[in-house]
């Protein structure tokens, strides 16, 4: 699982020992604890925010580095993207607005572009076809002949010249936009794409408090959640997750963890 652990500005001189320290609490193997034991590595990944534009090379950006159990995570020559930085060097702009938005443009452009030019048959007529002949007519030579069709060519070109980066990984990448677009409603697809376009985080905060989507949150200064006595940094739920991550003081240093659980 995947996590964004906010730490005080003064945390940039030492990343990686602060984010071992405030880890620790959760350790899987932690000594005397019941509860919270919730993993046991963790790494600083590479692609984990967006860099805010023209700020690509600032040197307070975090950059991936090996983990202490010995993976390292493998080089990516993304431009724009980051492991974490100052809140205030990071891109929280895109939108689930902005999300239903592009999605209508695809929709909408996709039938254009279906009201001039030759109809596309769809994905599985080209699967069926490498079920039937095998090794004949293979899996690869089925998805080329898919893609080259003259509509799907135009569609991708378009598809792939909207700024996405912002959003999930793979948001509006479909896998067969013949029956996914064209047999859809245009209010159902656009509607299904803004409920998966922004990317769901799990947060550790500057308190200490571990939430996860869809766990129940954990204090790291408690040893059972039952006895813990302090009241949780923000409420349940990614609405508040998001608004807190963006609320946070502009040199907050985030940084984007994989965590083995």
């Amino acid at each position: 699982m995947s996590i964004t652990l906010c730490l005080p500005a003064e945390a940039a001189e030492r990343v990686e020992d602060a984010v071992a320290e405030a880890m620790e609490p959760f350790y899987l193997d932690a000594p005397g604890r019941e509860e919270n034991r919730i993993w046991d590595s963790w790494r600083i990944v590479s692609r984990a925010f967006n860099v805010l534009p023209g700020h690509e090379a600032d040197r307070r950006l975090v950059a991936p580095r090996p983990s202490r159990w010995g993976y390292v995570e493998p080089p990516v020559n993304d431009f724009g993207w980051c492991a974490g930085g100052p809140r205030e060097l990071l891109d929280f702009g895109a939108s689930t607005e902005e999300a239903r938005q592009l999605a209508d443009a695809v929709w909408l452009h996709w039938h254009q572009l279906a009201a001039e030019l030759p109809a596309a048959q769809p994905h599985d007529v080209y699967y069926d076809r490498h079920v039937t002949e095998g090794c004949a007519y293979p899996r690869e030579q089925a998805a080329a002949d898919y893609w080259s069709q003259p509509l799907l060519r135009a569609y991708e070109e378009h598809r792939a010249a909207l700024s996405t980066a912002r959003y999930s990984s793979g948001f509006l990448l479909l896998t067969d936009p013949v029956v996914q677009i064209g047999r859809e409603p245009r209010e159902r697809f656009v509607e299904r794409w803004a409920a998966v376009a922004l990317p769901r985080r799990n947060v550790l905060s500057l308190g200490g408090w571990w939430y996860e989507d869809g766990g129940p949150v954990a204090h790291g200064a408690c040893r059972h959640r039952d006895d813990c006595p302090h009241r949780p940094e923000l409420p349940d739920g990614q609405q508040h997750i998001d608004r807190y991550l963006v609320d946070l003081p502009g040199d907050t240093l985030l940084v984007g963890l994989h965590c083995h659980v």
